[in-house]
């Protein structure tokens, strides 16, 4: 094995960062990562017993350099020590500029043969390849992406002198900034994945210290013109089709921190009103932050944020980073500073926060709904962990917030007195919210009473969801109490798999037949069997009963009850949707339900069934019914949904 060129970073200070655990699986790590004889000619016991300082001289003598630069940043980052990684490439960046200040070429350039190159050779920062005699091969592949950055970033050769040369040799290539558009093209960094570094090097460049740096190096100023086509490339528009992903939005905002100019930032996001990121590690938490702040005309954010990020201490950032807000910031403090800044931000009205196992996520969250200039209006939080007194802290954001009407708390744990708090500021006068998912909250019966009463008070709540929460008939029958006074506003209610049967059918039959402002009620996954669906249907005859939507998806209903159902369906004038879908009605039942369907008068607009099309009986009965009420569409349910409950369109946040 040829003799190691020395690292471009410090490798043992490093390695004594970590702890024996984390030691044990960065060896782990780098062994899978050794695809050919980089690290397999060493003993796994020699490996297995050296500690942080004996294992970076085994790495740094007997390795090649290249890939221990590389596996090690990529084995830190797998272990999610960012923190470390990002001190590798700081180091590595430096030594790269450092390698080109150092070894200027002469006015020749690198193309004037052996000579120009044997200060590169003397000092390894080359190596001859032993594939292909007379050729050479850069030993850090940063040093070749941060030249070939350079060159993208440098102004041409005046015209003149590029006539002149063009005259001389017609064949020579000329170059123009609008190779950046190809450098920096999907397309071709799949065929070289090494130029997703050399774009992000391309946007550090054009900054004034970078700048300053090309200059000195190669005499030339700085193309005027790199900043423009920059924009073009990597514009984070509503319209552009480079960031078609979470992964892409992710490596913008990567390049647009690397700049450190506000002014371009500021260009690049002007246009951006919706973006969606997936956060994995403190870096990217600190890009984020940087670049959000910028958005000036943002409506729509989903963020998500990986497990244990706020678990670890950052020592991620540059001493000299030129982001005020940014200094000195440990991973509470990142994520609080995007809060803020999204907070601030007038134009964004939606945002979606996920955690994990952190329960920091509230006390921001709380500052951006107290900020004077917030107008969010759709909130969701996604598995955010949280003690009682937060979100009793939450609670009361939501009788300053003058403009949220919608709060989306799906997959939430509530303490029993945190849905206590929550009930309060629904009775609240000022609390604005029209729309509240509790959905799969750990709700029980208990809860309903609290519901009930907030029900009977509340002048703006018009839909709740309760689903996949183990309510029963006697939580049914609670809120049937508050929903039938006339002061109550709720218009769709969700009880989505809440181990209901047929008595909780009964309470909301007595409900419905009571002038009730109730519209959108939503069964599935209830087994109300035959007697439940009865009770149902003699609501569904009364004049009084203002049901336009009704779900009973998955709800045992046999052919046996489908009588009942044509009857209620004759007489009933404003039921518009119903949903039958994996019930099995086959073709007796359905053939019941024609009688009603046929009609032109029937108000329905929208069936849908669980139907074999393939039996000629059952598909002639379809055909005879559109041919008699060509208003109706039936909609066939082969299969149950698979993420998300038949409601869940007409529940719009």
């Amino acid at each position: 094995m040829l003799p190691s060129a020395q690292l471009g970073f410090h490798l043992q200070p490093l390695l004594e960062q970590l702890h024996q655990d984390e030691l044990s699986k960065f060896k782990a790590l780098l062994r899978t990562l050794s695809l050919k004889d980089e690290f397999q000619h060493i003993s796994p016991t020699e490996v297995e017993e050296a500690d942080g300082k004996q294992l970076a001289e085994i790495l740094t003598n007997r390795c090649p350099s290249c890939w221990v630069e590389t596996v090690t940043i990529q084995v830190f980052d797998k272990m999610n020590r960012t923190d470390l990684s990002e001190r590798a490439k700081d180091e590595l960046r430096e030594a790269s500029l450092k390698s080109l200040l150092e070894n200027k070429p002469p006015s020749v350039g690198l193309g004037g043969g052996e000579a120009a190159l044997r200060p590169l050779l003397d000092r390894n920062g080359l190596q001859e390849s032993q594939d292909h005699g007379g050729c050479c091969s850069f030993v850090r592949l940063s040093v070749q992406q941060l030249p070939a950055a350079a060159f993208c970033a440098l102004e041409a050769e005046d015209e003149e002198e590029e006539e002149e040369e063009e005259e001389e040799d017609e064949s020579s290539p000329s170059w123009d900034i609008g190779d950046v558009q190809q450098l920096l093209s999907g397309e071709e960094r799949l065929k070289s994945p090494a130029l997703t570094q050399v774009g992000c090097f391309l946007f550090g460049l054009p900054g004034e210290k970078g700048a300053k740096a090309l200059e000195t190096v190669f005499g030339c100023q700085v193309s005027t013109e790199v900043k423009r086509e920059l924009l073009k490339c990597r514009s984070v528009s509503d319209g552009n089709k480079a960031c078609s992903s979470t992964a892409d939005t992710k490596e913008v905002l990567y390049c647009l921190y690397e700049s450190q100019d506000e002014r371009l930032v500021k260009d690049a996001v002007a246009q951006v009103k919706e973006i969606s990121i997936h956060l994995t590690s403190t870096s990217e938490m600190m890009q984020s932050s940087f670049c959000l702040k910028r958005c000036q005309n943002l409506e729509k954010v989903s963020l998500q944020v990986d497990k244990g990020i706020f678990l670890e201490n950052d020592t991620a950032l540059k001493p000299d980073t030129q982001v005020e807000s940014l200094k000195n910031l440990s991973p509470a403090d990142a994520y609080r500073n995007i809060c803020l800044a999204l907070g601030g931000l007038e134009t964004l009205t939606h945002l979606t926060l996920q955690g994990n196992d952190q329960d920091d996520l509230l006390p921001p969250l709380c500052e951006v709904l107290r900020h004077p200039k917030c107008n969010l209006q759709y909130l969701r939080l996604a598995s955010c962990p949280a003690t009682t007194e937060r979100w009793a802290d939450l609670s009361s954001c939501l009788r300053i917030s003058q403009s949220l009407t919608c709060l989306n708390l799906t997959a939430n744990e509530l303490p029993g007195e945190a849905a206590k708090g929550l009930c309060r500021t629904l009775s609240h006068p000022k609390c604005f919210l029209q729309r509240l998912s509790l959905e799969n909250c750990h709700l029980t019966e208990a809860n309903c009473k609290e519901l009930s009463s907030a029900l009977i008070v509340s002048q703006r709540l018009t839909h709740l969801c309760l689903a996949k929460n183990a309510l029963g008939d006697r939580g049914v029958k609670l809120l049937c109490e508050g929903l039938s006074y006339p002061e109550c506003q709720l218009q769709t209610l969700v009880l989505w798999c809440c181990s209901i049967t047929s008595g909780g059918c009964f309470h909301l039959s007595k409900l419905l037949q009571q002038n009730s402002q109730l519209t959108h009620l939503d069964l599935g996954l209830n087994h109300i069997g035959i007697t439940g669906l009865k009770f149902l249907c003699e609501s569904l005859k009364k004049p009084l009963c203002n049901l336009r939507c009704l779900w009973l998806w998955g709800c045992a209903i046999s052919p046996f009850c489908c009588a009942d159902l044509s009857s209620a369906l004759q007489r009933n004038r404003n039921l518009i949707t119903l949903d039958l879908g994996q019930n099995f009605l086959g073709y007796s039942g359905i053939k019941m339900l024609c009688d009603a369907l046929k009609l032109q008068s029937c108000p329905l607009r929208t069936v849908r069934l669980k139907i074999d099309e393939s039996v000629f009986r059952i598909r002639k009965l379809l055909e005879e019914i559109k041919e008699s009420n060509p208003q109706l569409t039936i909609e066939s349910d082969h299969q149950g949904p698979k993420h998300s409950r038949p409601s869940s369109r007409d529940f719009i946040f």
